[in-house]
Order: C-alpha cells, then structure tokens, then sequence
C-alpha cells in the first residue's frame, strides 16, 4: 500500500495537472463549487499570492468576479469591455494569455480592486499580473482567471502552460456547474409555476364553498351544506397530495427519501388502496385479480401504497370517459409484479421512456405537477423493485412495478383469482 501511495504521490508532481483535476472532482458540486475555485488554483500554485475567476456577462457586455482568494471577492472590480486597455479584457477579447510585470502591473491595480483593496498591497509588492481567458473546444470563451504574484518568475514558462492547461479544465468544471445551475433553476421555476397553478384552483373551491356556507343570507338545507363540505375536504386532499408530492420531490433531491421494510400483506394493502380510489370516481368499474395464499412480503407498506395510490390516480385521471381499471399481482422469477391498466387516452411512444423523470410532464389539460412517477420510481427502486410502462395511444396504459421476494417469503403455485370490485352503492 506504502508503495503505492508513493508512486501516486509521484505521479502527481510530475503530472500536476492530473492532481489538480482531481481536487476539482473532489470539489465538484452545484452550489459550493463556483465560489471556491480560486482556492484551488492557488492551492495548485502556492507562489500565487491572489487569485479572481471572472465571467462573462453577455447582457451587460461584462466580466464579473465569481469567485477571489488573497483579496477580499467585494473588492474585486468588474471588467467592462468599453476599452481594450484591461489586461483581462485584452485576454478575453483577444482569447490568449497576457502577462504584466513590474512597474505596468503595480500602475493598472486600481483596474482591478477598489481604493479600500488597494491600500493592502504594499508599493513595488506585486510584480506581475497573469491573465488566462476560460473556453471551451468549440472556441466559447466564457470567463478569465487572473493572478498576482510578488514572486519573482512565478509565471516561467512552464508555470504559464500549466495555468493554461489548468484554465482549460477549470472552464469545463464552471461551465457544466453553471449549466446545470440554470438547468435545475428552470426545473424549480418551472415547479413553482405549476404548483401555483394547480394549488389555486383548489383554493378557489375551498374558498368560494366556505364563504357561502358562511353566508347569513343563505338558508341552506343539511343535504346542500354536507354536499359543500364534501367539496370542501376533496379539494383539501388535492392540495394535500401537491405538497407532499413537493416534499417528497425535495427528499429525493437531497438524497433523504427513505424506505423502511417489514413483513406486509400485500393484498390488503391493493384492497385498501382500490376501495379508496373507487370512493373518488362514479364511471369506473375496478377489476383484482390476485393468486389466491399470497405470501408475506418484505416491503415499506406506506410507502408502497403511495406507489399504488399514484398509478390509480393516473389511471382515473387519464380514462375521464370511464371504463374498465384493473388491478393485477403475480409472482414470477423471484419478484412480486403489481400492474394498473386503464381503457383511457394512452401515452405517445416519445414520452414513454420520459415518465419517471423528475418535473417531467406529458403534455396534457389534465391537472397534475409531474411529480407523482418520478415519487413513485425512487420508492420502488429503494426497495431493490424496477417500473415502468406499456401504452397504446386512445386504447389506455398499464403501468407495472416490481418488488423482490426475500427468503422469508413462501411462494405458492400461481392461481389467478379474479375479484370484480363494483363501484360503491347508488353508482
């Protein structure tokens, strides 16, 4: 282990680069990246004695200091692109590196900091300024890192083309932290807009019913006011399952959505979760069909009958003419396989292999933040299951997920036992 630890440790000083790509692997995240890289270079070049990664600002024609070590990031001015007179602006404008030294770069230090900044470096300290632009294979250039050093050839040669090189890796860091920045940015704007959408419409509801009941005008009969307090809790429930669906889509963000297994009877669980959803509709027929001496399993039972309370809601909300939903369990090569099948409006083939992305949403009048499937996946998937579907535009979709079978479990001889559940009385 010694010996090897040392050949890395080697490696590393002959190939600096290789050392310094890996700090920022290491580093690599989309909020705490960007303002630390300046520590990096400097860490990479320990004679540096400051250091500010600037970039570019395409609306206001501009390069802005991101991120500053050996200086205070405050006190970094912007660059403007007015004149060509900027060390920073010549390296950007002109996309190569530039050097000052001595006298010329102790003269342009007011360029770059402001009067409270300035007052920390002493007369004659900074010897040379080294300016490097950021781009990308394509010639993109995005950004400059420039350096200060008091140190007399702090930027030979050598040092200059491993700035570059280094210049180069950094850019491809920043520019895929800042895109998936924006990226994920759009997502959250995107959800943003949609839960406002979606949660006013039950607000509206809940609102407009509680002032008429509240009304004194309003002589209203006992069957009226349970019908409007029916309305009431309904659209309460839809606002309830929005913001869990949130709360759910931010656990999974942040890696903290979690499973807890213990032995469960499956079927009750789909008996539970079929008799519910039959409650929220009038126009379809439910169908179970499970093997009769269904084993105990191991599975989150919460968490499982969200999974089965999603693939129903879907399969209501995507069959609004009605029809037939039907609800299968079998066992098969050491897995439990549970289906959804609706007679609804069906799913493209192009959006099929989309549905469990987070904030991804078919396109559709239908009501809903795209959050359920991709809730849905992450439990199945903790618990070691897979998902997916199977849809023919205007003949309906089935929706399949699987969990595993454990040692504990007895498999029996597979028996279909077709249950037709009928809709609640007076449907």
């Amino acid at each position: 282990m010694g010996h090897r630890h040392k050949k890395r440790c080697s490696l590393f000083k002959r190939y600096p680069v290789a050392l310094f790509y890996r700090k920022l692997l290491e580093a690599f995240d989309l909020d705490g990246f960007l303002p630390q890289v300046a520590f990096l270079l400097r860490e990479a070049v320990p004679e540096i004695d400051a250091a500010v990664v600037y970039l570019y600002d395409n609306a206001g024609k501009r390069l802005v200091p991101v991120s500053a070590c050996g200086c205070e990031l405050k006190d970094v001015r912007e660059v403007h692109f007015e004149t060509e007179t900027s060390l920073v602006g010549k390296a950007f404008s002109r996309g190569r590196p530039f050097l000052q030294r001595e006298q010329e770069a102790a003269k342009v230090l007011a360029q770059y900091f402001k009067p409270a900044s300035c007052a920390h470096f002493r007369p004659g300290q900074i010897v040379s300024l080294f300016c490097v632009p950021m781009d990308l294979s394509d010639g993109t250039r995005f950004g400059c890192l420039l350096f200060f050093s008091a140190a007399k050839n702090t930027f030979s040669p050598r040092r200059a083309a491993f700035l570059k090189r280094a210049a180069k890796i950094m850019g491809l860091f920043i520019y895929k932290a800042q895109t998936l920045k924006q990226s994920q940015e759009k997502k959250y704007s995107s959800l943003v807009c949609t839960l406002s959408h979606e949660l006013r419409t039950p607000l509206t509801c809940i609102k407009g019913y509680a002032t008429t009941l509240l009304s004194r005008e309003g002589q209203w009969s006992r069957d009226e006011e349970q019908e409007f307090l029916k309305i009431i809790d309904a659209e309460a429930d839809t606002m309830k399952e929005l913001i869990n669906d949130l709360m759910d889509s931010s656990m999974i963000e942040s890696g903290l959505l979690s499973v807890h297994k213990e032995p469960v009877l499956l079927p009750r669980i789909i008996s539970k979760a079929v008799d519910d959803a039959r409650l929220r509709t009038t126009k379809h027929k439910f169908v179970v069909s499970i093997p009769r001496d269904f084993p105990v399993i191991e599975a989150d039972p919460v968490r499982t009958r969200q999974v089965l309370d999603n693939l129903l809601e879907n399969a209501i909300k995507y069959s609004p003419e009605g029809g037939l939903i039907v609800v299968q369990c079998r066992i098969d090569r050491g897995e439990v396989i549970l289906s959804v099948a609706d007679e609804g409006m069906g799913i493209a083939p192009e959006h099929l292999n989309r549905l469990f992305e987070k904030f991804y949403r078919v396109k559709s009048d239908l009501a809903g933040t795209g959050l359920g499937l991709p809730v849905a996946c992450e439990i199945v998937e903790k618990q070691g299951g897979r998902i997916w579907a199977k849809s023919t535009p205007g003949k309906g979709s089935t929706f399949y997920f699987t969990l595993p079978l454990t040692p504990m479990d007895q498999v029996p001889e597979e028996e279909e036992c077709p249950v037709e559940e009928t809709n609640h009385p007076g449907c």
